[in-house]
């Protein structure tokens, strides 16, 4: 479940990369899926034996209970046209929306139905997404993947729609008063890299390859300035985002005084990853869970060997109840072609999460007006596939629409994403404040 966050990274890139409006609205192609019912059909074999009844689509997902009533309209806004797209972090919510409305009742009866619109980094077209968006009348928006959000926020907050889960790529989704996000990235996930660094690796020095992008500038003073309030000495080494040949800022990193090696270069995780190895390095290296999508990892090959990760949400392999489920939904309701990586992971269990606590809500709390309160009542709730969140206290320093800022810390051992940290890491401690 290695974050395409690979990606995200390469959404940061994008904040700035994003170039191509394919958007909604004047020109610009958009996308609506509504998500509705599908029939599952199995066969069981009853404990008496022999004969055969319709069973569960899987006793994975349980038996069958589908949503009838009127559907909820639930908005979304998900990078998906440009130099870098999360196409998957929709598919993701599209089979959580699956399971739900076919095994899980709807909310309260009533099936959810999704209407999104592809972004593609640019505010403008963000703007013109979140207008057509809201002339459907969602009872909320369900977070994603959108570094054009400077363009879409103003337009929720004129319609009093919450803002729930998603990706915090920017700092605008990220603290957004009427928004409620579970995982944190960028942030804490580097911050927690840094608890990593110094107090299981024992590391006081560090060099920090980083894009020399926008959003690559702001994603490395989040790492540069936690891995120095850990009190590592930190040098910095700067990568254009057009470099062709990475030779060079490799083996500035490597033959450096540091001990650790840090790499941000999300638009170019194998080559970097490949150019660390042939200049002879020895260093530990970290980088952002960005480069840690499955693609990335095999085309780096042996080169990507004992690398080291932050990761917001468990691995879907750890056998846990909710990776069963996610796991036989993604293979019941997506493309065999879809990355089950942080991004897809995390467009499940956003819907997942909203699911269950508007399920649990008054049914006179189902307006636009309420949902963001249901949510940011302090209490500690449980989230799927990562650390419980808790809402409106505050949990992220400089993310402060994030309720979550745990991590796993990850590695490649013989090829493999396995997890190196048995217990939730917290760095907030670390996160950078000016």
């Amino acid at each position: 479940m290695r974050p395409d966050l690979r990606k995200v990274a390469l959404l940061f890139a994008a904040l700035l990369l994003a170039a191509v409006v394919v958007g909604c609205g004047g020109g610009s192609s958009s996308t609506e899926s509504t998500s509705t019912a599908t029939e599952s059909e199995a066969g069981g074999e009853t404990e008496a034996g022999g004969e055969e009844e319709p069973a569960e689509s899987g006793s994975v997902l349980g038996k069958e209970d589908k949503a009838t009533g009127e559907p909820i309209v639930v908005g979304m806004l998900n990078l998906e046209n440009g130099p870098v797209a999360f196409p998957q972090y929709k598919e993701g919510t599209e089979a959580a929306i699956e399971y739900i409305n076919n095994y899980k009742g709807g909310i309260q009866g009533h099936p959810i139905e999704l209407v999104e619109c592809a972004t593609d980094g640019q505010p403008a077209t963000s703007t013109r997404c979140a207008n057509q968006i809201v002339e459907k009348e969602p009872l909320f928006i369900l977070g994603a993947a959108d570094t054009g959000a400077s363009g879409a926020f103003p337009v929720y907050e004129r319609k009093n729609l919450a803002y729930i889960g998603g990706m915090p790529l920017t700092p605008v989704e990220s603290n957004a008063k009427n928004a409620a996000t579970f995982i944190s990235i960028v942030v804490a996930d580097n911050a927690a890299a840094a608890a990593f660094a110094t107090e299981t690796l024992k590391i006081k020095s560090a060099s920090s390859v980083n894009v020399s992008d926008t959003q690559g500038k702001y994603t490395a003073s989040q790492i540069v300035g936690s891995l120095e309030n850990a009190g590592v000495d930190v040098s910095e080494v700067n990568v254009a985002p057009t470099a062709s040949d990475l030779t060079s800022p490799a083996a500035e990193a490597v033959t450096s005084s540091s001990e650790l090696i840090y790499i941000q270069v999300p638009n170019a995780c194998a080559p970097m990853i490949k150019a660390l190895e042939s200049v002879g390095n020895t260093k530990p290296v970290i980088s952002v869970a960005t480069c840690a999508s499955p693609s990335t990892l095999e085309a780096a090959g042996p080169a990507a060997e004992e690398i080291y990760f932050p990761e917001p949400l468990e691995l879907l392999s750890n056998g846990s109840e909710d990776a069963e489920i996610t796991n036989t939904a993604f293979d019941e309701y997506t493309s065999k072609e879809m990355p089950r990586e942080t991004f897809a992971v995390e467009g499940f269990g956003a819907m997942m999460n909203a699911w269950e606590v508007l399920n649990e809500a008054p049914e006179s709390d189902l307006q636009q007006a309420k949902i963001l309160g249901l949510f940011n009542d302090g209490k500690e709730h449980p989230n799927w596939l990562a650390h419980p969140y808790k809402c409106g206290q505050k949990e992220v320093p400089t993310q402060t629409a994030v309720c979550n800022g745990f991590q796993k810390m990850t590695q490649v051992q013989s090829g493999e994403i396995v997890e190196v940290s048995k217990d939730w890491i917290t760095g907030t401690q670390y996160i950078p404040t000016k």
